[in-house]
């Protein structure tokens, strides 16, 4: 089954060593490259280490999970995709990290690829939440295949880990997943079934 070598690819790199070592397979360790993806992990790492998810794993080991599935499942090689999917998250969800620091440390490439999966502050649409989701979704069906191949492989492994999640949440997930992000993958062509497979999980539960 497609989900399960997806979480197998997952659970088989749990830690910064079997991480990096996916990354040796391609990259000597003094290699620029490699470099970069080791500082993008650590610098993830750093940034969320106070951060928990709803089922209380730390934060980091949905960053590290959403870089797994492109590296491992999808065979991106890309470096500066790598370094995005780690760093997803860090300009939305945490204090003193915005574009310009991204572009930084990390170049105009990753600082981009990260604002297209980027929701907008709240405050920015007068707290309309509906509002600021339909802008967000706007964006990313002009986003950069690459941009996009990120937040399906969020949104995939965000499915997987609903179970932690109350009921409310997942049900609106779940019908998000169905009305945007289904038609987004058929779109890029890209994860389409796993998104489908793990829907039917879900609802069958």
């Amino acid at each position: 089954m497609t989900l399960d070598r997806v979480r197998e690819c997952i659970q088989n790199h749990k830690d910064r060593e079997s991480f990096m070592g996916i990354v040796l397979r391609y990259y000597p360790p003094d290699d620029e490259r490699y470099l970069k993806i080791e500082k993008a992990y650590h610098t993830a790492k750093v940034a969320f280490a106070e951060v928990v998810r709803d089922g209380g794993d730390r934060y980091f080991e949905h960053l590290r999970s959403v870089a797994l599935i492109l590296m491992v499942h999808l065979r991106v090689r890309d470096t500066d995709v790598i370094i995005a999917a780690l760093l997803h998250d860090i300009v939305e969800d945490i204090e003193g990290w915005d574009y310009n620091r991204v572009r930084d440390l990390f170049g105009p490439r990753v600082a981009m690829l990260v604002w297209y999966v980027t929701k907008p502050k709240l405050k920015e649409f007068g707290d309309d939440k509906r509002e600021r989701d339909r802008r967000y979704h706007e964006n990313l069906l002009h986003a950069p295949r690459e941009s996009v191949i990120i937040k399906l492989a969020d949104r995939l492994h965000n499915l997987l880990t609903l179970w932690e999640t109350d009921a409310e949440k997942r049900s609106r997930k779940i019908q998000e997943t169905q009305d945007f992000y289904l038609a987004l993958a058929e779109k890029e062509c890209i994860l389409i079934h796993e998104l489908e497979d793990a829907l039917r999980e879900l609802q069958a539960s």
